[in-house]
């Protein structure tokens, strides 16, 4: 699947979850995210760093947590939080 314009890169799979940090219970499709804070996303997956990040923030000030994935790119960027459809228990805030 190529969403990528012929760039030679991969769509992000849509059923990734996130949820906002401060409202943890509250989870959205990656393809329900608004689009600024889906190009931030974005822009985390594809970032080169040493670590797992915890969550990441976009320009607009709202702060995610990804509570779901099955795609190995955003599970080789994010410590996976597991969200309330995954029976886990929200982090404390």
């Amino acid at each position: 699947m190529r969403g990528d314009g012929g760039r030679g890169g991969r769509s992000l799979r849509p059923d990734t979850t996130l949820s906002p940090v401060e409202s943890p219970v509250e989870e959205s499709y990656v393809r329900e995210l608004p689009a600024c804070c889906l190009r931030s996303f974005k822009s985390a997956v594809s970032a080169e760093q040493e670590r797992r990040r915890l969550s990441f923030e976009c320009g607009c000030g709202r702060v995610w947590r990804v509570t779901s994935s099955l795609d190995g790119r955003v599970l080789e960027r994010f410590v996976v939080h597991g969200g309330p459809r995954a029976g886990g228990t929200p982090p404390a805030a």
